[in-house]
């Protein structure tokens, strides 16, 4: 095991997406083994914080003091029987998914060197979520370890109705509670759904309930390519009302993965990459489609022409791929926005003020006309983007002003949390958030949530400062 407690070795972990200031702690360890992690953790009573990759959000592996944990020798990828990988937590989303001929894993978080850890962590999706889900419909096993070093294997089909039990034989039975985690798209918080297994507790659990050592991914086949294209608005209102008849299409034929949006903010910005980019758009929209085998290319092509064209979307100004070139491009198109809104706001001295909050569907429009009315009125620059079906968009609001930008995320919150919603659809909590997730699940469902952390944590001594 090594061992850091210089000043200059530790800084590098004190770190993240997040640019949240004022971390520090005692000592860095990096285990080369779980047994050795857990030898460790048996003889150790400080607070400990796992230190992912560092691309978080929401400044989840910033300790408060105590000792970091990092897992980045944890990175071997091993391919099992057919469809199935097993990882460690510090193998990245692109070096898996560089791994993986004739094979998927669907959740693309834009931030592709993401360690696979911090995604279980988070329960992180992407921009393929609308189709495939999110990272917990894909984790099959998952090698654990508590705080005070127990370990445990925990396997799909494990419910909460049966106790959990590690190596050394002690068990811990899943609290009597009544919160229940919201039905839209969510990372907010624990999950909670009667007779779930005990791994979907612990994926989005931000760092706060164990430590994951060894992670088996279900992946699909890979399909033969992607009918993608990038579709131009002139009014932002033509956009939101294509989504619910793309969603009530006939799915033998309109089918997507992605539905992402671009308002003519982000349009703008964009622009200084793609020179392109129809000058009278207010709004654009990348759709993406599986497909299968390379002889039904040209038949759900033809199906998305015939749709748009029935549906009085003008073509004349959309892009179509015509290859894995113009694939990559829609790709880059889509995770050069928040690149540019970062490189904008070092340039200014601004922190990112973004959201991640998603609504049950029913309410979709009517979040869009919201968002719409609030941002004007606000006076405020600001860039949405995002997750259009799964009603989960990111506004970044681009304010010198941080109390005047804060006022208007704090208004868009509340309405939010009067639909049903989540105040994070993939990010998580972290410690960023935790007044917005207190809000969100009110004074019993926190008393709830940290009975479930007491079963796995008493001394609250794992990620510290995280969610609760």
């Amino acid at each position: 095991m090594i061992r850091k407690t210089q000043a200059e070795s530790i800084a590098p972990y004190l770190r993240d997406a997040s640019n949240f200031s004022g971390g520090n702690a005692e000592e860095v360890v990096i285990p080369e083994t779980s047994d050795e992690l857990a030898n460790f953790l048996k003889n150790e009573t400080r607070p400990v914080t796992v230190a992912g990759a560092g691309t978080g959000l929401t400044a989840s592996r910033i300790p408060a003091g105590g000792v970091i944990v990092s897992l980045e020798r944890f990175n071997r990828i091993i391919e099992e029987a057919e469809g199935r990988v097993r990882v460690g937590p510090a193998v990245t989303v692109k070096e898996l998914q560089g791994f993986l001929p004739g094979w998927l894993y669907p959740p693309n978080p834009t931030e592709t060197l993401a360690s696979l850890g911090g995604t279980l962590a988070t329960n992180a999706s992407g921009s393929r979520s609308y189709k495939y889900g999110v990272t917990r419909d894909y984790v099959e096993e998952v090698e654990l370890l508590l705080v005070d070093g127990r370990k445990t294997l925990l396997k799909r089909g494990l419910k909460i109705t049966e106790p959990l039990t590690f190596e050394d034989g002690s068990k811990i039975i899943f609290p009597d509670i009544a919160y229940q985690s919201p039905e839209c798209k969510n990372a907010a918080g624990y999950f909670v759904h009667p007779g779930m297994d005990w791994l979907d507790l612990f994926i989005g659990s931000d760092g706060t309930l164990g430590i994951f050592t060894d992670i088996a991914l279900r992946l699909i086949p890979r399909p033969h390519d992607f009918v993608s294209g990038i579709l131009f608005f002139e009014e932002e209102d033509s956009c939101w009302e294509l989504i619910p008849q793309i969603k009530s299409a006939d799915r033998k034929r309109i089918d997507p993965c992605s539905l992402e949006y671009f308002d003519h903010n982000a349009l703008k910005r964009l622009k200084s990459k793609h020179k392109n980019i129809p000058n009278r758009s207010r709004a654009a929209l990348f759709f993406e489609q599986a497909v299968p085998e390379m002889k039904d290319y040209d038949l759900i092509l033809e199906d998305w022409y015939e749709f748009l064209s029935a549906e009085n979307i003008t073509l004349d100004d959309s892009w179509f791929a015509q290859g894995p070139k113009d694939v990559q491009m829609f790709h880059d198109f889509r995770h050069d926005v928040p690149v540019i809104i970062n490189e904008e706001n070092s340039r200014a001295g601004r922190v990112k003020l973004g959201t991640d909050m998603a609504v049950p569907d029913k309410y979709f429009m009517a979040m869009m006309q919201f968002y719409r009315e609030t941002l004007v009125a606000s006076n405020l620059d600001y860039v949405m983007f995002g997750h259009l079906g799964d009603n989960h968009l990111h506004i970044n609001l681009l304010a010198e002003d941080r109390d005047r930008a804060q006022k208007v995320y704090d208004q868009m919150v509340e309405q939010v949390l009067e639909w049903g919603g989540t105040v994070s659809a993939e990010h998580g909590i972290g410690k960023l958030k935790k007044k917005y997730f207190a809000k969100m699940v009110g004074s019993s469902g926190l008393k709830d949530l940290n009975k479930i952390k007491y079963c796995f944590d008493p001394e609250n001594r794992l990620g510290t400062g995280n969610l609760l």
